[in-house]
């Protein structure tokens, strides 16, 4: 009798594969206040602990802004089993959110796999804690791609994955329905649970305070360190 050898190539975990279809969304105007926001402003309101760091970006140029709410996968590094998973369910108007752990010699997909879930699902973008690859495809048809990196080699498709449960991408913990916004100026996430606080505030405030009212109350605070010069 032979000796079947084990495969010891590749680990064999023993976490499931989730898969949540199902989660709470922002109403759909608040996503729209946020969507015709700046990002800047958005970040403000946000706070800094719901800003991506800068090492997240466009990878196309220039940068296509992207505003939705966060339907999430995470993946092994460098495996994106789970992200096909994600392109057949996202929703429409969703932002795909990859977690790759932070992993760039390989990417975690292609342009065909956004342009199936744009044109047959309906989504966004996509935002990747990893890289992608085609970017010079999704920069032509206009696709919003943002992440760490460009790789050109797809790596294995094994899993498990965990679909629609937090995630961390940039520095920030996304959970499914936070909302993200991204453009040139960078990444901010709303979390779902301020989505409706945030968008009240931007409807309220629909202009900004003015360079020289912000100048003069800087002015106050330089003169409060300099309290024995005149003013």
């Amino acid at each position: 009798m032979s000796f079947q050898a084990p495969d010891r190539r590749w680990k064999n975990p023993l976490t499931p594969f989730i898969f949540n279809r199902d989660f709470e969304r922002p109403a759909a105007e608040d996503v729209a206040t946020l969507a015709s926001a700046e990002v800047t402003r958005v970040s403000d309101l946000a706070g800094r602990m719901y800003t991506c760091h800068p090492a997240i970006h466009s990878l196309i140029a220039p940068a296509v802004p992207m505003c939705g709410p966060a339907f999430t996968v995470k993946c092994p590094p460098g495996d994106n089993l789970g992200v096909m998973a994600a392109v057949r369910t996202v929703g429409r108007g969703d932002v795909l959110v990859v977690d790759g752990l932070g992993f760039t010699q390989w990417c975690m997909g292609g342009f065909e796999l956004l342009k199936y879930a744009r044109d047959e699902r309906g989504m966004a973008g996509l935002l990747v804690h990893g890289a992608w690859r085609d970017v010079l495809e999704a920069q032509a048809e206009g696709l919003p791609v943002y992440g760490l990196g460009i790789s050109p080699h797809s790596g294995p498709k094994i899993g498990p994955a965990e679909v629609n449960v937090p995630v961390s991408c940039g520095g920030v913990v996304i959970s499914p329905g936070d909302v993200i916004c991204a453009s040139a100026e960078g990444v901010a996430v709303v979390p779902r649970a301020s989505a409706a606080a945030i968008a009240r505030e931007l409807r309220h405030k629909t202009s900004g305070h003015g360079i020289e009212s912000f100048l003069q109350e800087m002015d106050q605070h330089v003169a409060a360190w300099l309290p024995d010069q005149p003013q």
